[in-house]
């Protein structure tokens, strides 16, 4: 499948998911590496029940899964099935991983939906990769 072949709607959710996933990246490995300057904003647009469980590991951990999620957008962007499973897997780490680290506080049905959302439509189009 190439970029004249490639779907409006498979290459629209494949750049947000770009530049979501690339930026998302740099901000986590930005807040473990800068911790304690980034300490005040990450509280300030935290849950005001949880800012004491937002750690350094927690945002390396974020800020590595957003780079597997990086890699299958790159993968699907090659037509490469993986790529569809490697983003599968970040964006259910990423669901996941808060509700299990902070508790239920961290879940965002805003999140939910726009991730069931962009797999809906990186499935849709799964037949299409190799």
């Amino acid at each position: 499948m190439t970029m004249n072949k490639r779907p409006l709607l498979l290459s629209s959710a494949l750049v947000l998911s770009s530049v979501g996933s690339g930026l998302a990246a740099v901000m986590y490995f930005a807040a473990f590496l800068f911790y304690e300057k980034a300490l005040p904003s990450i509280e300030k647009f935290t849950n005001a029940e949880t800012p004491e469980l937002i750690s350094r590991f927690y945002m390396l951990a974020l800020g590595s899964i957003y780079c597997v999620s990086a890699i299958g957008i790159v993968k699907m962007w090659n037509t490469q099935k993986t790529g569809f499973y490697l983003y599968l897997l970040a964006q259910i780490s990423l669901w996941g991983l808060p509700l299990i680290y902070i508790g239920s506080h961290a879940f965002s049905s805003t999140n939910t939906i726009f991730t069931l959302l962009f797999i809906a439509i990186y499935s849709l189009f799964l037949k299409r990769m190799a």
